[in-house]
């Protein structure tokens, strides 16, 4: 239709305007990983023919060594997809000795990358790490995570969690962040509310369904994503969950996604998602489900020993599950929907 080639041309556009250059130029050879049905191929097939970059299909293959040998194949320089295909690279890598001598960037959207994949890519690979951020409403593209030159002073450490942010819009796209009754939250990098955004390719509706389309926008047209998210001073963006993901225990909301990074950087673990389970007294506690390294037996005391430290107390999952693998959407997501119906029944030890 019209409206929907008018959106895929001007975000087009838009990401190769707004993103600092990190999303493709002459000479680049630029991989499209997955999902090639959904946001791998609104953007990057359309970008790189306008500025004269190589486009890379990646064909069935989506495990670790397969790709590499695409991208050593190739000359892959920059490439895109969704952590868990870079968990399985990095895996890959890890275990073979290989390298990605001729990839210089990495983008990485649809769920928030541990911070020990952002840092194993840039320090022992040499690979700059680019989170991005977006959905199908958004055509998809509405934040890149480019720091300023100005930022080149920082520490590691500062620049690091720069980089774990899902970035600044783009040109043209506009984000807010609004409290329960609909107010705007400062811009302070502290203030947390419901993520909202409008721009020349966000949707403006849902056909044939004009109550979904009502309730989706605000008073100003402001589209609802569903996100709980922090904007800095600096207009950096960071989800913190989405709004049916919170657990809130006591009354205070728990970050299933902060608590999922911090239990990554242990070094059996492949994989984890956290949920809620009812509890009597708290309402909701976290329940963390995890994927075991091959060839590794972590256990309970093991997880919360290693985040003791790392997130508050009252964060602490009230129980550890091992499991062999965990649900994903076709856009390579963890389907915590998936994941609550298979644990509908589990009753936490602390209940």
């Amino acid at each position: 239709s019209p409206s929907c080639h008018r959106s895929t041309l001007l975000h087009a556009l838009c990401c190769l305007a707004g993103t600092d250059g990190n999303w493709a130029s002459r000479g680049d050879s630029f991989l499209v990983v997955v999902p090639m049905f959904h946001v791998c191929a609104w953007g990057a097939p359309y970008s790189c023919p306008m500025v004269g970059a190589k486009l890379v299909f990646p064909g069935p293959g989506y495990d670790g060594e397969s790709l590499h040998g695409l991208i050593e194949d190739e000359g892959v320089t920059t490439t895109a997809g969704v952590p868990t295909i870079w968990l399985g690279l990095l895996d890959y890598l890890g275990r073979s000795g290989k390298r990605l001598d001729g990839l210089t960037r990495m983008v990485c959207g649809g769920a928030a990358p541990p911070m020990a994949l952002i840092r194993a890519m840039q320090e022992d690979y040499g690979v700059e790490f680019i989170q991005g951020w977006g959905m199908t409403e958004t055509s998809p593209v509405a934040a890149v995570c480019s720091p300023t030159p100005d930022m080149e002073a920082m520490s590691a450490d500062e620049l690091y969690a720069i980089k774990a942010k899902a970035g600044r819009p783009p040109f043209g796209v506009e984000l807010k962040i609004v409290d329960d009754a609909g107010r705007r939250l400062p811009h302070d990098g502290e203030a947390s509310g419901e993520l909202l955004v409008r721009g020349p390719y966000v949707v403006r509706g849902y056909y044939g369904d004009e109550a979904a389309s009502a309730a989706a926008f605000d008073d100003e047209g402001w589209f609802r994503t569903g996100d709980v998210s922090t904007i800095d001073p600096e207009g950096y963006m960071q989800i913190t969950d989405r709004t049916k993901d919170l657990i809130k225990s006591g009354g205070e909301w728990i970050s299933s996604i902060e608590l999922e990074n911090a239990v990554m950087a242990q070094p059996d673990v492949a994989e984890a998602a956290a949920i809620a389970r009812p509890h009597p007294k708290w309402l909701e506690r976290p329940l963390l489900v995890i994927v075991p390294k091959p060839g590794t037996t972590p256990g309970k005391d093991d997880i919360l020993g290693f985040l003791a430290d790392k997130v508050a107390k009252w964060w602490l999952p009230d129980d550890v599950v091992f499991v062999d693998d965990l649900p994903h959407t076709a856009t390579g997501k963890v389907s915590k929907v998936q994941l609550r119906e298979r644990f509908k029944d589990y009753e936490l030890p602390t209940a």
